[in-house]
């Protein structure tokens, strides 16, 4: 019998967390229901995730990372500003389970400074990114050039605080085309607006 390598090992607590964070929530889900569902040794747990703290983080990053990596090439011409916003919206993920883990996670985040160091970190990444999009957007199509880099990063806030809202409507039983007409059409009017 040949050991199972640390990777695929890794892959399947991370799934088994993700079940069982997104049906009992951070607070009610333990190591030990995590280590049942991997049917992993506690041991082998700790091996590859020191802390709870840490394995729900990585699920959080992932999903994050997954929408980030997973959007179409854009923002190239003028013309298609409205068929690439609607692009963009299609490339998140908005999964039912994965939104209960995001919500877990500014929730617990609250009273956990560990955790709400790691969602602010995390945060500011986003940011990060957003405000590098932003950038492209105004060099390659030639918008918001009168905003300043601060101005540029307030809008990025705003338009990551419009996504957040889109999601939970979405997946909170709002009809999914109006949450991305919203989106669309409001990250339209940021994006030409004029100073």
């Amino acid at each position: 019998m040949t050991p199972k390598s640390p990777t695929k090992v890794k892959i399947k607590i991370i799934q088994a967390a993700r079940k069982n964070f997104s049906k009992q929530g951070f607070a009610n889900t333990s190591m030990d229901d995590i280590a049942n569902t991997a049917k992993v040794s506690k041991g082998g747990l700790y091996h590859h995730f020191p802390s709870k703290d840490e394995l729900f983080m990585t699920i959080f990053v992932q999903y994050q990372d997954s929408i980030i990596k997973s959007q179409p090439k854009l923002f190239e011409k003028k013309e298609d500003l409205l068929s690439d916003l609607s692009k963009m919206y299609d490339s998140f993920d908005f999964q039912k389970d994965l939104m209960r883990i995001w919500l877990e996670a500014m929730n617990e985040s609250s009273h956990n400074s560990k955790l709400k160091q790691m969602v602010l970190k995390r945060r500011k990444h986003l940011e990060m990114l957003s405000v590098l999009q932003l950038k492209q957007v105004r060099t390659n199509l030639g918008l918001m050039i009168n905003h300043t880099d601060s101005e540029i990063a307030t809008l990025a806030k705003g338009i990551i605080a419009l996504t957040n809202g889109c999601a939970l409507l979405s997946v909170t039983g709002d009809d999914p085309k109006q949450a991305k007409r919203t989106w669309v059409q409001s990250v339209y009017r940021i994006l030409t607006s004029k100073k």
